[in-house]
Formats: structure tokens, sequence, C-alpha cells
């Protein structure tokens, strides 16, 4: 009986070797869907969020069909923390550990015998440097922060709560304070959490837009940065950044 060889691919035979790339092709095409379906989960948890609430005012226009929103904020509670790092994106791991441990329990309840109370997501996640480094009219030098070295992070605390019944940190690295209300000069965008080079060019062209309307800035050494959405889960296209910077509204 004449005997037929197989062609060889790679030492297996044909089939086989089919056959494995078929199975490869397939794990990932269903991991893909999965990891998918998991971000647009996270992305639609995240837009159901309690956010500071604000008017926008007056909305200035930007190169490439992008925007400036002139907001007036509403005042509001956050949980914040200062981190000993320049760059507001190597900032946020530590600061965000903090400020979720207090609003996950790591706290003290006034309103049962100081027991540990978890306490409902917010957004926002709001991080706030220095821009002392940045002249108006200078290249981007890709620093958010001044020499100090230092960022905060926080997050926003649900309106249910005021200075007279909201937990008290456990950790005293995490501080409770009030936002007063404000005016906002702010940019979005979608995209990873931005690096100092985007915050600093976003600042830049906020600025430019702010002089053109003789819109004063109330805090020049300052820019703040607020994330929507986490960066992992969640797609890039999907997640919501936005940097602003404090305004004076007296004349909007």
């Amino acid at each position: 009986m004449k005997k037929f060889n197989l062609p060889l691919v790679g030492g297996l035979p044909m089939h086989s070797a089919s056959m494995i790339v078929q199975i490869f092709v397939t794990l990932a095409v269903s991991l893909f869907a999965l990891r998918l379906s998991a971000g647009l989960l996270a992305w639609r948890t995240a837009n159901k969020l309690e956010q500071p609430h604000y008017d926008v005012v007056k909305t200035l226009a930007l190169p490439g069909r992008r925007s400036v929103e002139l907001r007036k904020y509403s005042p509001y509670l956050i949980a914040e923390t200062t981190v000993d790092e320049s760059s507001m994106r190597k900032a946020g791991g530590v600061g965000f550990g903090r400020c979720a441990s207090y609003i996950f329990g790591k706290n003290l309840s006034h309103s049962d015998k100081d027991a540990p109370e978890k306490m409902a997501m917010t957004s926002p996640v709001r991080s706030v440097g220095s821009s002392e480094s940045m002249a108006m009219t200078a290249p981007v030098r890709g620093s958010t922060s001044s020499s100090s070295g230092k960022t905060k992070i926080s997050f926003v605390i649900g309106s249910k709560y005021n200075l007279r019944n909201v937990p008290r940190p456990v950790d005293r690295a995490v501080t409770v304070k009030k936002v007063n209300g404000h005016y906002l000069a702010a940019t979005s965008f979608s995209g990873p959490p931005p690096s100092d080079e985007k915050v600093a060019q976003e600042r830049q062209d906020i600025v430019a837009a702010l002089q053109n309307e003789g819109i004063r800035v109330t805090n020049k050494d300052e820019v703040v940065v607020y994330g929507y959405h986490d960066p992992i889960i969640t797609p890039n296209i999907l997640r919501k950044n936005e940097v602003g910077i404090m305004i004076d509204g007296s004349g909007l």
C-alpha cells in the first residue's frame, strides 16, 4: 500500500497547524468581546454617578472644532490627599488609593457610633497641580507642577453629606473640605489619563481663549484635571478627561 506524507508546518501536519491558528483566533476574539463588554458596562456605570452641579454660562471656540466651557459650579465637598509627586499622572495611583479607601469605609461615621460607613462613589476624580513653571506664552515644558513637587488628588463627596455629618477619615493623609462655589474654564477630550505635556497644552489653549475675551484667571499657579472613568477597564476612546483653570466670572 502506498503511503502519503502530509505537508508539515513548523514540524506539525498542516491540518493541525490550521486548527491551532483557529483556536488562537477564536480565543482572541472572545477575549476582545469580553473586554469590550466589561468596558461598556464600566462606562455606563460611571456615567450614572453623582457629579458636582454646574451651569455652562458661555462657550469659547478653539481651533479644530474644540471649545472651552465657562462653568459656574455650586459648592461641594471633597476628600483630598496630597502626594509628593510633581507629575499628576504618577500621583494619581497613590492619591486614588487613599481617597478610595476613605470612600469605601476607612472612616468613622457620625450616625453609627463611629462605625465605618461605605459611601457612594461619585465622579470625577480631581487632580490639582501647580502651573508656576508654565509661562503663558512659552512652549509646553512637559510639567504641570512647580519645584514643590506636590499634587492634590481628591474624590467628590455625595451631596447627602455636609461638614457636620460627613464621615471622618481614619487616614491622617486624607482631609475633608468644602469647595466653594466658583467659575471654571474647562476643555474636554477622550483618551487615557492625560500626560503632563497634554495638560500643559490644554491649559495654554484655555488661557489664550480667555485672554481674547478679556477674562481674568484667578489662580495662575493652579491647573485642575478631572477624570470621569477608570483608566483600566473603560476603553480609552470612551474615557472623558477635562483640564480646567479657575476664572473670575463676575462679568459673565
